[in-house]
């Protein structure tokens, strides 16, 4: 998963041709942006009519497989498949690239056009809606017989009546990503990386605000801080899409459903006091940039913690792959486990790797599906810090774990602020077994704005909503 800090709500705006999916096979390749690889010699065609000579003689069909990865991770993917289509002299891959910003309403056309691929990615609130018109084969058997090998139950993507739709490609938490040299220079020690050892909510906000700073190097809470001229923040907390915020909601006893997807917690007193908490950083505490400040500020993750002017940032693990590059710039990451109310949480996403039923090569699609569910054939991404793998054996295996955290940037502390963490207090994001988590945020999302903007008190937010939401959640349904 690519940094979401330029189009965090892509995922649950997304509006499907539902009602033309069910029956859609891979008749056509719809124009899309393809890598510069032996897939964008491919001319669009039918998948049924890719069939050439392998290079045994016997048949070679062409497979289409899209995704929406970033730049990395599609030059990763990209070598992956060159050496998949290398054991499988028979299988041809189309790989079609799609910006993460186009992906929701690609797929949308396609399915309405009745060109979608054989195989592809999912924005995760998609996994659900699809499922529901019946288009997405069920992956269980693979799993049983053992074809696939087992990934982490957290990384599920499961309908009501039990049917696996597929398990996300790679796992994420969210967690607190933060400049050492920040840290050195204020002489204080660095965030917790153990989750027993979690900071509490207020030991955070005091940690955050000695490393705010206005102009005149005052901090917030002493006479004459200037909150209107911070050049230096001491966290910006995400917000822009739920499971950035729900982990502190959990943490307090609240969250949006319940881990078994049958209650509503939205309008929990924790619930709401957790986004309380989350809105006031910046509105009330000034320990935050607010949004009108943010777009002052450097674009991704890694350049952020790079230019001084954010201590601490939480964000998914895969913002490594943004502070990656800055490393030979001098920065100095770090890792720590998210700050709590009551209990350690964080939440997981992964976007998942979905089969299309009406794909006329089943065979030779479940052999690419396998393949790009290994995280051995898939190491790059691991390598990158884009990826954490889907398999068990990787957070237990001490020869695994090394050589997942290997890479610069993993930092020293990645073993138990991420792989321990991931472990111990990850909750699912709903979108793994909730069929209207899409739904409802679509009305969550744009309603909690104002919340973030400091206009209106998440408790009145949450109440105007909950009539909307309410019978949205009741209805079971997807679409």
């Amino acid at each position: 998963m690519k940094s979401l800090r330029k189009g965090l709500k892509v995922s649950t705006v997304t509006t499907l041709a539902l009602s033309v999916m069910v029956g859609c096979s891979s008749t056509s390749t719809p124009t899309s942006t393809s890598t510069n690889s032996q897939a964008a010699n491919t001319p669009a065609s039918s998948t049924a009519a890719a069939a050439t000579k392998a290079p045994d003689g016997g048949e070679k069909v062409t497979i289409r497989f899209t995704d929406w990865a970033n730049n990395e991770e599609a030059k990763s993917t990209r070598v992956s498949l060159d050496a998949f289509e290398k054991a499988h002299p028979n299988i041809k891959v189309d790989y079609q690239n799609v910006a993460l910003a186009e992906f929701g309403a690609k797929l949308s056309a396609m399915a309405a056009s009745k060109t979608l691929p054989d195989i592809s990615t999912m924005l995760e609130a998609q996994a659900l809606k699809y499922a529901e018109s019946d288009i997405l084969m069920d992956l269980s058997s693979y799993y049983k017989d053992g074809s696939v090998t087992p990934k982490l139950e957290s990384n599920k993507f499961v309908t009501p009546d039990g049917k696996l739709l597929g398990y996300s490609v790679a796992n994420e938490i969210i967690l607190l990503h933060y400049n050492k040299a920040m840290f050195d220079e204020a002489k204080l020690p660095y965030p917790p990386a153990e989750t027993e050892k979690a900071w509490t909510w207020d030991q955070m906000l005091d940690v955050a605000k000695k490393l705010t700073k206005d102009k005149g190097g005052k901090h917030p809470g002493e006479a004459g801080f200037d909150a209107k001229n911070i050049v230096q923040y001491g966290i910006n907390v995400s917000h822009g899409q739920d499971f950035f915020w729900t982990p502190f909601a959990i943490s307090n006893g609240g969250g949006e459903v319940s881990q078994d997807g049958k209650q509503l917690l939205l309008d929990k007193p924790e619930t709401i006091e957790a986004i309380q908490k989350i809105a006031d950083l910046s509105n009330v505490e000034h320990v935050s940039p607010t949004a009108a400040q943010s777009s002052g500020l450097p674009g991704d993750v890694g350049q952020l913690l790079l230019s001084k002017k954010v201590a601490m940032v939480t964000s998914g693990q895969w913002e490594l792959v943004n502070i990656n590059p800055q490393l030979k710039n001098g920065l100095k990451n770090g890792i720590g486990v998210l700050p709590i109310f009551k209990k350690p949480a964080t939440t997981n996403t992964g976007t998942p790797m979905v089969v299309y039923k009406s794909t006329k090569h089943p065979n030779e699609t479940i052999e690419l599906y396998k393949w790009l569910m290994d995280t051995e054939k898939n190491i790059a991404n691991i390598d990158s810090g884009v990826w954490m793998p889907t398999e068990m054996s990787w957070y237990t295996d001490p020869e695994k774990i090394k050589r997942w955290t290997q890479s610069p940037v993993h930092p020293p502390e990645y073993k138990t602020a991420v792989i321990d963490y991931a472990l111990k207090a990850t909750y699912p994001t709903p979108w793994f077994f909730l069929p209207t988590y899409s739904r409802i945020g679509d009305v969550l999302n744009p309603g909690l704005d104002q919340v973030w903007l400091g206009t209106k008190s998440a408790k009145d937010a949450i109440t105007e909503m909950m009539p909307k939401i309410k019978p949205i959640f009741e209805s079971g349904k997807a679409n």
